[in-house]
């Protein structure tokens, strides 16, 4: 589900006193792999000139990166979820910035929904530009965002948008992650002889069980994102 600005700060963590809001970073440090990303890899990448995508921001990649580029709209692919610390501490570093942060529910190892497609579609054709995508690691639904977006907005063919990709995104096309990439193939693949647009296909022809089933995973690469990289 995808929601007007902004969320309410969860009301169980204390972000109204400089040591609730350590405690608060902390956590979000140690819960939600949040270090690897504000001490190593943050995997920021410019989509166009209005558009970005990463991994999941600290308050310190908010407050650096928003004012540096001209972001408008922060879209947090992962959801809300008022029991992740680092999600309440970008919901209140979006007000101090007064950026809007809209919520849209993808899934890295799971084929999209008709609903989260149109969801998508509606959201991009809403918001403010220049817009900041995000999910956890910004491999996976960052870049079916960053797809989206390119074909949607910007008018760019699906086969050369070029965001599911390992480098440098770091995005597994031979695990459970590559069904993203199985989604746009089998459309394209199905629109061949008779094109339709990706929502009129999503609508009449899309057969979402039917592709989960057809698709097989690499054993190793699979392991890999699951226990490893821990992809949600």
């Amino acid at each position: 589900m995808w929601n007007n600005p902004v969320s309410e700060r969860p009301q169980d963590w204390d972000l109204g006193t400089r040591s609730g809001r350590r405690r608060t970073y902390l956590q979000a440090l140690w819960r939600d792999d949040g270090w690897v990303r504000e001490y190593g890899l943050s995997n920021f990448h410019r989509i166009s000139h209005r558009a970005w995508r990463s991994g999941q921001p600290s308050p310190r990649h908010l407050h650096q990166r928003i004012p540096r580029y001209g972001i408008r709209t922060v879209v947090n692919l992962r959801g809300e979820d008022p029991d992740n610390p680092m999600l309440a501490l970008e919901v209140d570093a979006c007000e101090r910035l007064g950026v809007a942060l809209h919520h849209l529910k993808l899934h890295s190892r799971d084929l999209p929904t008709p609903e989260a497609i149109h969801q998508a579609h509606d959201l991009l054709h809403r918001i403010a530009y220049p817009v900041w995508f995000h999910c956890k690691s910004g491999a996976d639904r960052a870049g079916l965002m960053g797809t989206l977006y390119l074909h949607w907005m910007e008018g760019v063919p699906l086969t050369r948008t070029g965001q599911l990709r390992l480098w440098p995104y770091f995005h597994y096309r031979w695990a459970k992650t590559g069904l993203l990439d199985h989604f746009f193939e089998v459309y394209l693949q199905d629109t061949a002889m008779v094109p339709m647009s990706l929502l009129e296909w999503v609508d009449t022809r899309y057969d979402r069980q039917a592709l989960k089933q057809a698709f097989r995973p690499q054993g190793v690469a699979d392991a890999l994102v699951d226990r490893m990289l821990r992809r949600e």
